[in-house]
This record gives C-alpha cells, sequence and structure tokens, in this order.
C-alpha cells in the first residue's frame, strides 16, 4: 500500500552536504546506455578536437533516474549527465545543475532549439540542460497478433472499450500479453507517463485541470477526481476484473528487454508506450529497417475514455535532456563536450537513424527530416499535446502515482488506492495544497 509522506530521492538527500569536487584532469560524462549512438561519436569527436580525455560512465536505463539524483545530492556526480526531462526543476531548484545561459550564449546553433522544448529545461526562466528529443505517446500494436485475433487494421480504437475489446480477443486468441500498460514502482515514470497521465488526459471532460495531476491555476495537486477514478478503474479492468494482461512484464529484471522479447517471442498484443519505439521496441542502436517495423507493427493514437464530452485523443510529452553540474571543475569545457555531442551533423544522424522527434528547427525542416513517414505523422500529434508538471514536487507525486499502480496490480480496490493516494498528496505536502473534483 501506499507509504505515507514519500519523498524523492532528491529531497530526501537535500540535507547532505555537496561538497566540491575537486579538480579533475578528465570531464565525466554519466548516460543511459540507450543513447550511446547520440553521445558516444560525440565524445570521440570531443576528444580529437580539444585533446581532453572524458570519463564515460554508462549506465542501464533501468534505474537510471534514481542514480543521478542520488550523486547530484551526494555531490558524487559526473561534470555531464542525462537527465529524463521532469528532473531538471528539482534538481536545479536544490542547486545541483549550473545554468546554461552565459555558456550557451556563444553557441551559435543554440538558436535553433524550439523554445517551449527550453522552457521544460528550465526553471524561473533559466534554461539548466539541452533537450535530446522530444516524444509523443500512442498505442503500439503486433499486426500479427491482430490478424490471428480477428482484430480489423489499421487499427483505430474510439474510446477504452474499443482497448478493452481488443485485449479480450487477444487473449481469447491465446496471445500472452494482451494489453501491456506499463503499472508498478518498477516501472517509474513509464508507469505515470505512458499509463496513468495518457489515461488521465482523456478520463474526464477537458474542464480546467480535471485531467491533470496538478491544478495550475491554483497550484494545487489533485487528489481524488473523477478522472483519476476511471483511469484506476482501467488498471483494475485490465489487470484484475478481466486479467487481460499478466503483471509479470512490470516486475522484470530489464522491462525493456522483457517487452522487446516479448515482441520477438510473437507474445505481445498492444503496448502503451511511446514515438522511441520506433527503434527501441527493436533495439534503440540498432533498428531494422523501416519496411520491417512497418510489416510487423502499427500505432495509433490514445482514445478518450469515451464519457459524454471527453476528448477524442490524448498525448503528452516528455523527453531527455543533457546538463552539467553545478560542481563541475571546467565547466566550459563540460559545455564545450555538450555543444560537440549536439552538433549538427552528429545530431542530425542520431534524430534520423533512430526516428526521434525533433527538438531544433535546423533538424525538424531538413528534407532528410521532414520526409520521414512516421516522423511526419507522430509530429502531428505533437500539435495538440500536453506538456507533463515539470515543477519540484512533480517526482514526490510521480512516486506515488506508480505506488498506486502497484496496489492496483497486487489487486486493491479503486476506492481504497484512491483514499491512500489522496492521504499521501496531504501527509507530503500538506491539506491546503491538495484539492478534489466532484
Amino acid at each position: 500500500m501506499l507509504k505515507k509522506g514519500i519523498l524523492t530521492s532528491v529531497a530526501a538527500l537535500s540535507l547532505l552536504a555537496s561538497a566540491a569536487i575537486p579538480a579533475r584532469a578528465e570531464v565525466t560524462f554519466m548516460y543511459a546506455e540507450w543513447i550511446s549512438a547520440l553521445v558516444e561519436p560525440g565524445i570521440k569527436n570531443f576528444e580529437a578536437e580539444t585533446g581532453e580525455t572524458v570519463k564515460a560512465i554508462k549506465l542501464p536505463g533501468q534505474g537510471y533516474d534514481q542514480r543521478i539524483a542520488l550523486d547530484l545530492a551526494a555531490g558524487t556526480a559526473a561534470d555531464v549527465n542525462l537527465m529524463d526531462s521532469f528532473m531538471v526543476s528539482e534538481l536545479a531548484s536544490a542547486g545541483y545543475l549550473e545554468p546554461l545561459g552565459d555558456l550557451a550564449s556563444g553557441w551559435d546553433q543554440y538558436q535553433y532549439y524550439l523554445p517551449g522544448l527550453l522552457e521544460v529545461a528550465s526553471y524561473q526562466g533559466d534554461v539548466y540542460a539541452l533537450p535530446t528529443d522530444t516524444d509523443v505517446r500512442m498505442l503500439w500494436y503486433d499486426k500479427a497478433n491482430f490478424e490471428k485475433a480477428g482484430i480489423a487494421m489499421p487499427w483505430e480504437p474510439k474510446n477504452w472499450d474499443d482497448i478493452l475489446d481488443a485485449a479480450q480477443k487477444l487473449k481469447d486468441a491465446g496471445v500472452k500479453y494482451p494489453f501491456q500498460l506499463p503499472a508498478g514502482t518498477k516501472q517509474a515514470e513509464a508507469a505515470t507517463m505512458q499509463g496513468v497521465y495518457m489515461a488521465l488526459l482523456g478520463a474526464d471532460v477537458p474542464e480546467g485541470d480535471r485531467n491533470r495531476l496538478l491544478n495550475r491555476e491554483t497550484g494545487q495537486w489533485i487528489g481524488d477526481s473523477p478522472g483519476l477514478r476511471r483511469t484506476f478503474d482501467l488498471y483494475h479492468q485490465v489487470y484484475v476484473e478481466r486479467e487481460l494482461n499478466p503483471a509479470d512484464l512490470n516486475y522484470a529484471t530489464d522491462i525493456g528487454a522483457a517487452v522487446r522479447a516479448a515482441l520477438a517471442n510473437g507474445d505481445l498484443g498492444i503496448l502503451a508506450s511511446g514515438s522511441w519505439e520506433d527503434a527501441c521496441l527493436w533495439d534503440c542502436n540498432n533498428p531494422p529497417s523501416r519496411e520491417e517495423r512497418d510489416a510487423q507493427v502499427g500505432w495509433t493514437p490514445w482514445p478518450g475514455s469515451g464519457e459524454p464530452g471527453t476528448k477524442e485523443t490524448t498525448n503528452i510529452s516528455g523527453g531527455w535532456t543533457i546538463g552539467i553540474n553545478a560542481n563541475a571543475a571546467d565547466k566550459e569545457m563540460a559545455f564545450k563536450l555538450v555543444t560537440t555531442i549536439f552538433d549538427e551533423a552528429n545530431f542530425k544522424a542520431w534524430t534520423l537513424a533512430n526516428h526521434r522527434m525533433a527538438v531544433r528547427t535546423d533538424i525538424s525542416e531538413s528534407p532528410e527530416y521532414t520526409a520521414d513517414p512516421f516522423l511526419a505523422e507522430a509530429t502531428k500529434l505533437a500539435a495538440d499535446t500536453t506538456g507533463r508538471d515539470t515543477i519540484p514536487g512533480y517526482q514526490a507525486v510521480s512516486a506515488l502515482v506508480q505506488q498506486a499502480t502497484a496496489d492496483l496490480l497486487d489487486g486493491a480496490s479503486v476506492d481504497d488506492v484512491m483514499q491512500e493516494y489522496h492521504d499521501a498528496l496531504v501527509d507530503e505536502f500538506g491539506a491546503e495544497k491538495v484539492m478534489t473534483y466532484e
């Protein structure tokens, strides 16, 4: 069940002294292995151009968010670090990141970054990191299993019942994982963004912030609400009431590898995920050809719940960033490494090869980018997307959301999970910072 007063790893370690990092003879850089194809050619170019050495710290994607937060809070982080965008405001507010304004002012390619995406990587008006990509979210499906289950393609579900009906047909056809809806604490931010928030945005009438975790006008976190109850009920139907998916993928040692294996073995029906899967559903750094991908999988936007007055489709966007440790010994050299990684030739090659949504106009307006059929369609979804709540406190709320989905996996009732989520918000932020919707 939900633990009271959950704090983020950053906040939990805020009392630690941030000892200055001693001068180094090399620049250190920590990143997740899935982005190797972007950063490693940049590191090689940097070393060739400057004569400096980079100590690369490459980590698995699983648990990476927790590791970077702990290292920065403890004063042991690398000079340059990959970070999920939702972390930037919290880490910047704690003083762990270097503002990039002065450093970036002399870099000629800085002008091409989309202002709205720089805002995601900002805190109190200062930019603290540069985006690697942005994203949208959708439902991916295995075409062979849809054909096996007799589901017409292209699949265009109009509401949640259409998703559940398709999952039932896939289950009846013997598909092992009919609807993999990310849930549980091990799924971390995926449970919040790919699952709960995508459903929540279309769960209730689009009035004010009824479909969000945060009331942006009042600055209050939203506890009990019709939208969140419907979202939790969707999880309950998938994993408990109708048993439309086993829970085990959510507990796998390497969830990404387990999902890829399920696809390869013909065990996957529907996957709630994002635009990055156009490469990463196989191998982020070595995807198959466009023809092979299109033959195996399709995708469709998330529909709204189908309740009267709700949105037809929903989307939410996040993305990853690279920033500089406030305690880096040589910040100018650290920024040089960042700009070498993001140099147009290297950045454009990675964006196109991995079918990532561009964050700069010099790439998004290039003929190669606009000619890509997946990027063209996925970018249309970004025109009506929602940005996640990138403010201090979000990490704590996301952790509570993840725990709520874990409790639902364990068979807890919607009423109990809703009450415990609401109570945990109050414990974390105080009653005056929590509101409800009728």
